[in-house]
């Protein structure tokens, strides 16, 4: 571990990290016991505000060693640890995000921060609560990368409020994730010099992107050197519009409420009528496809194919300034990248309309990013699975490639906006 990191173990949890020794011979810690839900887990607890500020943002408060499952089959072949580390939240005050840390056997040097799409309101969603259940059902694309020996990171990027929807505070929470775990990891296998990728599929592409367009202020440092993407909600007014009254229309009712904890501005609750106090309710204790884990999820719960003005006494919600002017703040491709990119899309997204996909593109392209992007045939749903490969080939590439571009080409014609992405990089 890094020095100068405060690590303060709970009653219950073991104190030990990987320690200082070969790659192919690091001492792991026997599994931990099972824990219980994050609402009445110690662990999860936030610290005093005095002694968050005082911490520097990625510094590990406490840390454990769990025992990973996997989706519906048995245990992760990995070992695990779960952190608890100094962020920051969209307002910038400092707050303590929770992520998980996986080591595969013979662990190669590199770091993957995956970016699980829970897009809930509700604690027991978050990744580090579904990986200790065995419901995390994008397991399937960890386990991609743990087979290639890639060590994974795994952030509760919603924060502890479960910010839905709130881009800063979720890629805060991604970048202070991957500087928690080189100081949990050992220092020949996760340090300074660690490349990192992020992926993410549809809101974990979204807490992926604004992680790569926060980074260049907030975490400049970080060897970021790859990003995939899939189908990321491009423009959160664009996909609200294109969802209302639609089978995905309670990811709009979600997000709505997400957005209004991180943006008191909002004020949803003073517009909600009977309905819409009964929709949050609900929604609080749903996770996004965890009906299979006995989980109420909002795509089945009776939200799809409704409309917001149902729920709400305003003839228009987004027509209202508060609530345009958030959606607009949490656009994406209003900065560049630090790194190439990966960017693949649904043909027929039920979630983001094609234009908008490709205009999210378009903007990164003339920000200077490398993008290589893909158009997958399939809805949102299929084109996570159709798509997986190719991202994880793209990273692999990156990771193996010695050259990072970083003055990209001009931005005239875009010239690196592509229906398939190279097998070799562009210099």
């Amino acid at each position: 571990m890094l020095a100068g990191c405060i690590h303060s173990p709970l009653p219950g949890t073991t104190p030990t990290a990987p320690g200082p020794a070969p790659v192919g011979a690091i001492a792991y810690p026997e599994p931990g016991p099972p824990y219980p839900a994050s609402t009445n887990d110690p662990f999860y607890r936030q610290p005093a505000p005095a002694r968050l500020a005082g911490m520097a943002p990625g510094r590990i408060i406490r840390y454990r060693p769990i025992s990973p499952r996997a989706y519906r089959i048995s245990h992760v072949q990995a070992r695990a640890w779960q952190f608890v580390y100094r962020s920051t939240d969209t307002q910038g005050a400092p707050i303590a995000d929770v992520a998980t840390l996986l080591v595969p056997p013979k662990p190669r040097r590199r770091l993957l921060s995956y970016q699980v799409a829970y897009d809930a309101l509700n604690p027991v969603c978050a990744p580090s609560q579904e990986i200790v259940r065995g419901t995390m059902i994008e397991q399937w694309f960890v386990s991609k990368a743990l087979k290639r020996h890639w060590p994974v990171v795994l952030p509760d990027y919603e924060g502890p409020k479960l910010a839905f929807g709130a881009g800063r505070n979720a890629g805060y929470a991604v970048l202070d994730a991957i500087r928690a775990a080189r100081a949990l990891a050992p220092p020949q296998l996760i340090n300074r010099r660690t490349p990192v990728a992020l992926w993410g599929y549809s809101g974990g592409a979204f807490a992926s992107l604004w992680a790569g367009e926060l980074a260049g202020n907030y975490a400049p440092r970080l060897p970021i050197i790859g990003i995939a993407a899939g189908a990321p909600p491009a423009n959160l007014l664009a996909s609200a519009r294109h969802i209302d009254g639609g089978a995905f229309a309670g990811i709009y009712f979600e997000a709505a409420l997400g957005l209004a904890r991180a943006y008191p501005q909002i004020d949803l609750d003073r517009r909600l009528n009977e309905r819409g106090r009964a929709m949050k309710h609900k929604l609080a204790r749903s996770c996004l496809a965890q009906e299979l884990a006995g989980v109420r999820d909002p795509l089945f719960s009776g939200y799809s194919f409704t409309r917001m003005k149902r729920y709400v006494t305003v003839d228009n919600l987004l027509s209202m300034p508060t609530v345009a002017t958030v959606a607009r703040a949490n656009r994406l491709g209003g900065h560049g990248l630090p790194a190439p990119l990966y960017y693949y899309a649904a043909w027929f997204d039920q979630l983001t309309p094609r234009d908008e996909a490709g205009a999210l593109a378009r903007r990164y392209c003339d920000r200077g990013t490398v993008v290589h992007f893909d158009w997958k045939l399939g809805d949102h749903l299929l084109s996570a699975v159709t798509g997986a490969n190719e991202a994880m080939d793209f990273l692999a590439a990156r990771f193996d490639s010695h050259e990072t571009p970083r003055g990209h080409r001009p931005t005239d014609d875009c010239p690196d906006i592509r229906r398939r992405w190279p097998t070799e990089p562009s210099s």
